[in-house]
Order: C-alpha cells, then structure tokens, then sequence
C-alpha cells in the first residue's frame, strides 16, 4: 500500500465554503474511491493551507481511474473556484515522505 500527501491552497476567507461543500461529498465520488482501492483519504486544514494524506493501493493507476470517471470531473469543475494555483500552475503539490512508523 502506498501512504501518500499532497498540499492544496484555498483563500483563508473561503475556509467556511471549503468546509460546507465537503459535508456533502457525492456519493458516487466517493464510490470512485473505492473502486479505485483508495482505502482512506483525509484532508485537513491550516491556515489556507489543505494538507491531504491517502493510503491507496497504487496512486498512479487511483488518479488515472479518478480522471477518467465523470463524477471526479463534475467535483472538480464545483471546487474549482476555491482552489489556488500554485506557482507550477498547479493546485495540488505532492509531499515526499521522509519518514514513517507502522502501517
């Protein structure tokens, strides 16, 4: 299994809306989660700062299923407006791990 983190950024001021649209996360979304072997996914946050940990069988092969699913596309377009580019361009930036303990 792989243990992976990732960082997003949002507006501070949006922190209220970020958490709201999340209280109702489309049930087939996280169906997709699933399917896709992601076993947890957690994201929490700091100061406009969205730390996200998933322990997924494989990543890569998780996004690509997530991609090509229309209901991933569909939360993307309705996030799309908190979330901040970074300086790549990107939203999302992945944390290299450093060191782990247990499972």
């Amino acid at each position: 299994m792989e243990h992976v983190s990732f960082v997003l950024r949002i507006d501070p001021a949006n922190e209220a809306e970020y958490r709201r649209r999340h209280e109702r996360v489309d049930p087939e979304l996280e169906e997709q989660f699933a399917a896709a072997r992601i076993h947890s996914y957690r994201i929490f946050y700091h100061e406009g700062t969205l730390f996200a940990y998933m322990a997924v069988d494989d990543f890569a092969k998780a996004m690509a299923h997530l991609a090509a699913h229309p209901a991933n596309a569909k939360w993307q377009a309705f996030m799309s407006d908190l979330l901040l580019a970074w300086e790549t361009g990107d939203t999302v930036k992945t944390i290299p791990e450093v060191y782990a303990f247990g499972e």
